[in-house]
């Protein structure tokens, strides 16, 4: 640290000679004496004052440091559980998206089951869909019902017509 450093040579004579104005020529010698012991006193002390302190010093400066870096965190807490917020919203919405995604497949799937029922048999199909359509006052046999009961019956007959023990006239 220099005190002079931002005097120039004219600033130096013009205190100079108002220095010697004031003091006089006799006393100015021993004014500039005690003036430099001073100096040379006070560069002493702040040396022994950095020396002693400097790494007391610099350990505070460390620990705000790290006491900024803290505070910046904490502060960056409210914005990562915002952002943390914003992405569990996004991620509710895809579940919900997901869902109605579910549900019209699940749709598009009964559809074509039956169109799958209507191309294996079109006419049992379409008296399903008329009955339906008029207004269901037993309920609706399915295809593989009305298949079942026409094997039976077929059976039936076929059974009824060869019996052993009966007679056949001819």
């Amino acid at each position: 640290m220099n005190i002079f450093s931002n005097l120039g040579v004219t600033e130096l004579i013009l205190i100079l000679l108002l220095a010697l104005l004031v003091v006089g020529p006799e006393r100015l010698p021993e004014l500039a004496r005690k003036l430099a012991k001073t100096l040379r006193d006070v560069r002493k002390a702040y040396e022994n004052l950095t020396k002693d302190i400097g790494p007391e010093f610099m350990s505070l400066q460390e620990t705000t440091r790290e006491l900024r870096e803290s505070v910046e965190s904490v502060r960056s807490i409210p914005q990562d559980v915002m952002q943390s917020v914003v992405r569990s919203a996004e991620v509710q919405d895809t579940i919900a998206e997901l869902k109605d995604v579910k549900g019209s497949l699940e749709q598009a799937g009964k559809t074509v089951s039956s169109a799958g029922k209507m191309i294996q048999d079109p006419v049992g199909a379409a008296v399903d869909t008329a009955r339906g359509a008029l207004g269901p006052t037993q309920p609706a046999k399915s295809a593989v019902e009305k298949e079942a009961n026409r094997v039976e019956d077929k059976t039936e007959e076929e059974t009824a017509v060869t019996e052993p023990g009966e007679q056949f006239d001819e």
